[in-house]
This record gives structure tokens, sequence and C-alpha cells, in this order.
């Protein structure tokens, strides 16, 4: 088994939406962790998860953030994590893959499937890792599909687009690997 985790450093958690369907606002998550576990010679059945802090809500406006953590979207004192659990990487070609889990928001899970694309390998001679992994992930979501259902004032266009882009820049390091005992 190779053991990955994500170099909080060098990784970026972000997402867009639309703000009254004419701009986009951008934001991220500054506080998450993530880790999986796979086989190098069948990353098809890698697994694992990334676990989000709500609560680490940027989007450069304090008055947005805090509305974000509010009760009209996520919760964020009853609900302090978003989780996504790797179930399955599909491979498209050596560099780009499908992402396929679970992603918890609130008390709602739903499939969420990410578009991804490995931007480099490379040994790792920082942190005594065996070697560091670049990959960027992208993807969309519609917010109402996890009681994230705030539009502002009835009958108006939303203030924030249902259609939540996902975007991960990432780095991963290569922790261990292990000899499978299969015999």
């Amino acid at each position: 088994m190779v053991i990955y985790e994500i170099d909080k450093a060098h990784t970026t958690v972000g997402f867009t939406a639309k703000h009254l369907a004419v701009s986009t606002v951008r934001g991220q998550f500054n506080k998450f962790d993530g880790r999986f576990e796979g086989r190098d010679d069948d990353v098809t059945k890698t697994t694992g998860e990334v676990k989000v802090e709500v609560a680490s809500i940027d989007t450069r406006t304090e008055m947005r953030d805090n509305h974000l953590r509010s009760a009209d979207f996520f919760e964020a004192e009853k609900y302090p994590y978003i989780t996504f659990k790797l179930t399955r990487l599909e491979p498209i070609d050596n560099e780009k893959f499908r992402v396929h889990g679970n992603l918890t928001i609130k008390e709602t899970t739903r499939p969420v499937v990410l578009d991804a694309t490995l931007e480099g390998r490379v040994p790792d001679a920082m942190t005594g890792g065996k070697e560091r992994l670049g990959i960027t992930a992208k993807g969309q979501l519609n917010r109402m599909d996890f009681g994230l259902n705030w539009d502002g004032i009835a009958g108006a266009i939303p203030i924030a687009s249902h259609t939540i882009k996902l975007e991960v820049e990432a780095e991963i390091v290569v922790k261990a690997a292990e000899l499978a005992e299969s015999k």
C-alpha cells in the first residue's frame, strides 16, 4: 500500500460562484486535511478522505464569510466539516483521470465527480517523503442539493448562483510504501 498526504502549505481548496449572475466571486477554505491509500500498480482502488473546516471559508469579505458560516448556508457551528470520501479513480490516460467520491455538506451526502490532471511527479527531498505529486481537479455542484438554499430576495435573481464550481490545486506527498502481503 502507498500512503498519500496532502501538503497543506502547497494546496488550495477553492470554489467560484456567480454574484447576481454577472460577476464571479472566488473563495477558498484555509484549513483542511487529506489522506489517501492505494497501490501504484492499480490506482483505481485508491481510497481516502479530505476533511475541510467550514469556519475557514475565505472570500476576502468578512461580512460575506460570516453569512456563509451562518444558518442561511453552512451552519458552521452545527456542521463544522465538509468531507469528500474518495471511492474510485478512473484513469482517462497517463495524466488525466476522474475522481469519484461522496461529498457531505451538512447532513447531505451526494456523489461528485472531479476531472483531475496529474501535473507532475518528482522525488521529494524536502520532507522525507518518497515523492511529490501535483494534481489539479475541477468539478461543480448545485448548492441547493446540499441544503444551501438561501437566495436573498424572493422572486429576484439569486444573489449567489446555484452552480458552484470547485477548483483544487494540490501537492500530495507519497509518505510510505509497503509491500502488499498477498501470498
